[in-house]
Formats: structure tokens, sequence, C-alpha cells
């Protein structure tokens, strides 16, 4: 269990720093492993995330959207809904990478 654990804190550190990494995207949350488990939300501003989710989907990239149950947080900060990408155990950094490169795919598709 420690190693298991071992891997998702060193998964949730690469995702933050490549997420922080494309212009524009908030995380939701914490922005290091600190007070964090291995579920990151976050908005794309501009992009409703239910098309974030859709288009990510159609990469072949697999998140949740929506108010993943706080609502009530979501309407206190004016957040209509996120994006949440989880890494756990079956997860490798290869998945974050193809996370990156959808949501750059997103971000391309709605620049039109």
């Amino acid at each position: 269990m420690d190693a298991i654990h071992e891997h998702e804190l060193e998964l949730t550190a690469y995702a933050l720093d490549a997420l922080q990494a494309i212009d524009g995207l908030r995380i939701i949350g914490p922005t290091t492993t600190e007070q964090r488990g291995g579920a990151i939300s976050f908005a794309l501003p501009g992009i409703h995330p239910h098309d974030v989710g859709q288009l990510l989907d159609e990469y072949g990239v697999a998140v949740r959207v929506g108010h993943h149950c706080a609502r009530p947080a979501c309407l206190r900060y004016g957040v209509p809904a996120t994006t949440r990408a989880s890494v756990h155990l079956y997860s490798s950094t290869d998945d974050i990478d193809a996370l990156v490169r959808g949501l750059d795919r997103v971000r391309g598709f709605f620049a039109r």
C-alpha cells in the first residue's frame, strides 16, 4: 500500500506540473500534493467542462465532468462545473501526457 500511495503522489505531482503549464488552465484546489489526493479538477477558460469531456473522450482520454457532488461549492465560487482527471495504481505518466495533448487539441478546436 505504501508503494501505491507513493506512485499516486508522484503521478499527481507530475499531473499538477503538466496542467499548470497549460496557459489559462485553472486548477481547483491545491496546486501541490499537500492536502490533495489523486483527483484533480480544473477548468479551461471559455470552454464548458462538458465540451472538454466530450472532446477528450473522442481523443481516447477518460475524465469526469460536472459538479462532482460539490454543487454548493461550485455555486459559491461561481464555477459552473469542472473537468476532473484522476490517477491511481493503473495510471502512468503516459496517461498524463495524453491528457495534456488532448487538452491542447480541445483548445485548438475552440480557437477556430
